[in-house]
């Protein structure tokens, strides 16, 4: 009973579900913030006019801390338009490039920003100004800290290493001065704070990656309009391919996104539906297969269907057992508001691939939009039962998506539809 309440604590504090935060994970969460208090405790110290609002810090940090990495999803990374966005930045009357990575963690995407500007614009000096907040006061120091260990920066490239990092004599790599002059941290709720944040003007780059898979459907929607309310007129909000798939689940588009589907747009076509598989031997897929399939994503990461629809129905045309191809398909027209084609895609993607646990998920989100609570249900948990950290054959999906976000998207649906 009071692990429940500790639980709906979380959900006003940071907008994170219960289902995410529930059982033993919760426990363990609770006895490393206050390991003398049970749950029923620490509900009435948290309720302290003085101490209680350090309790409830404590716990919202051990809840929200999570790993990330240097350079995360490099492809979607690299269609940031640095220069363009310095074209937009100046006719707004400012000499830099305002960025915010928000729900930024440990510090690792602030400088992962701060290091592509820094590329995109040499030899000068960037002319970028990175934000990173995020809601716990630990991740903050971390960040403001700048020490990685070789996990965090396993992606980045050795030369890159040695332009922008120190390594130290245990292994460690600390953030070198160059880039430290060009992020700032601040500790900020998404869900409970103003945007942009007090005292920020807006910004050119909003960057808020695999955070609002960890929110209920009114949750997400607010804090999307909030990021969308403080880019410029011509700024950027670049989300992760976990965001999108929460997005899927009816949450309404920022308008300025343009993401609008192509038989809405003027001059635009209703999507073809793919060609199906059933009857046809599988066919080798082709060397470029990786390269296509991430030139589709990036496509769709940018709001543009038409070219990422393009991309995905060519490769169906070499090979209709392509599994990513028509899981690629159905995601751009279930964002597009088709959710009976996307099932389909999806239903053929598991046809060649039952144990594709991803497009087992994302079914679960079409049939969700139709309505159809007990298909999703089961949906879901195929899902859960399908996924596996070990299996690397969707890697170009599975590089943008962590398995965590998944299952605990997987679980927040099925604590919605639970009762028959």
């Amino acid at each position: 009973m009071f692990l429940n309440e500790v639980a709906e604590l979380i959900r006003r504090e940071t907008g994170i579900t219960p289902a995410v935060v529930k059982g033993n994970a919760l426990r363990a969460a609770l006895r490393r913030a206050a390991p003398d208090l049970e749950p029923g405790a620490f509900i009435r110290a948290a309720s302290h006019p003085v101490r209680g609002r350090d309790l409830v810090e404590r716990l919202v940090d051990e809840v929200t801390v999570q790993e990330t990495m240097f350079v995360r999803d490099r492809g979607q990374l690299d269609g940031i338009p640095w220069h363009g966005l310095l074209q937009g930045a100046r006719a707004a009357g400012s000499a830099a490039i305002r960025v915010w990575s928000a729900a930024c963690a440990t510090g690792e995407e602030p400088y992962t920003l701060a290091l592509l500007a820094a590329e995109a614009f040499a030899p000068a000096p960037p002319p970028v100004d990175v934000l990173g907040t995020d809601i716990s006061g630990r991740a903050i120091a971390a960040a403001e800290a700048g020490l990685y260990r070789e996990r965090a920066v396993r992606a980045l490239d050795a030369a890159l290493r040695r332009r922008y990092l120190e390594h130290q004599a245990d292994g460690t790599y600390s953030v070198g001065k160059h880039l430290r002059g060009l992020v700032r941290f601040r500790r900020h709720n998404l869900v409970r704070d103003q945007a942009p944040p007090p005292g920020e003007a807006g910004f050119d780059l909003i960057t808020c990656r695999n955070v609002l898979i960890y929110f209920e459907t009114p949750v997400a929607e607010q804090v999307l309009q909030r990021l969308n309310q403080a880019l410029r007129p011509d700024g950027k909000l670049l989300l992760g391919a976990a965001d999108a798939l929460q997005r899927t689940v009816r949450i309404a588009a920022p308008e300025r996104s343009d993401r609008r589907s192509p038989a809405s747009r003027p001059g635009g076509r209703r999507p073809k539906e793919p060609a199906g598989h059933r009857g046809h031997p599988p066919v080798a897929a082709p060397e470029s297969t990786g390269r296509r399939l991430a030139a589709a994503l990036a496509a769709a990461g940018q709001g543009d269907r038409d070219a990422a629809l393009a991309e995905v129905q060519s490769m169906l045309t070499l090979n209709p057992l392509d599994a990513d191809a028509q899981f690629v398909y159905g995601l751009v027209v279930l964002e597009a508001g088709e959710p009976a084609r996307a099932a389909a895609a999806f239903r053929r993607a598991l046809y060649a691939d039952p144990a594709f646990a991803l497009a087992a998920f994302t079914l679960g989100c079409a049939h969700d939009a139709l309505g159809d609570k007990a298909a999703a249900r089961r949906a879901y948990e195929q899902a859960l039962r399908t996924l596996d950290p070990a299996d690397d054959r969707h890697e170009p999906l599975l590089q943008q998506i962590d398995i965590g976000d998944i299952a605990a998207a997987c679980q927040t649906r099925l604590r919605w539809h639970q009762g028959p």
